[in-house]
């Protein structure tokens, strides 16, 4: 298929140098489960799709990483052929069968229909990719696991009750599950299946 030049926005200035960084603040991010990250190197993202949710689709994706967009982002053709273009991902129509899947909060998947992985092999599980409105360390979610002293707060914005509660159900099959990158326009974080999401109701 090809692709309109007219659609295309900029990639990283510098592939290897600007890919590196925002890798590392996503390496950051998995360990260190809700600590925001704010690497900011692209200055705007193609279509819907916001510069943060963009820079991480360029050091996450390549010809080897099948992803999965949602409806909405699926029916911008300024997403579809900026991926084809820069990242050569391969874009799937089921989620089951994607190394990623990038979505709005606003219309996130089921996350049943996931590649949740093995017990076997449970790094082939989908990493859900989310871009939201809004990321803080207010009160809200309480999180716990690997990578965390004590717990840490985390408050993402947009995220729909019924997602949210297929998430936590989710934690119950670790080591198999789905790991989580959400991204409003200036900040990441990760919340890894190994995370533990407990809801403060006073905080809601």
């Amino acid at each position: 298929m090809s692709v309109s030049s007219e659609l295309l926005v900029a990639g990283f200035n510098d592939a290897v140098h600007d890919g590196q960084q925002v890798f590392r603040a996503l390496l950051t991010a998995m360990s260190e489960p809700g600590k925001l990250q704010q690497p900011n190197l692209i200055a705007e993202g193609p279509g819907a799709l916001n510069a943060n949710s963009w820079q991480v689709a360029l050091a996450l994706l390549d010809a080897d990483t099948p992803v999965w967009l949602s409806e909405r982002l699926a029916a911008d053709a300024a997403i579809s052929s900026n991926l084809r273009f820069h990242c050569q991902s391969p874009q799937v129509d089921s989620p089951q069968h994607a190394a990623f899947a990038l979505c709005d909060a606003s219309d996130v998947p089921d996350i049943t229909l996931l590649n949740m992985g093995s017990a076997e092999q449970p790094d082939r599980s989908t990493t859900l990719i989310v871009q939201v409105p809004a990321i803080s360390n207010e009160p809200h979610w309480t999180l716990t696991g690997p990578g965390i002293a004590t717990e840490r707060q985390l408050r993402i914005g947009g995220l729909s009750s019924t997602f949210v509660e297929q998430l936590i159900a989710s934690r119950q099959r670790f080591p198999m599950g789905i790991d989580c990158i959400f991204c409003s326009a200036d900040t990441l974080v990760a919340v890894p299946r190994s995370t533990q999401i407990d809801i403060n109701m006073g905080g809601r």
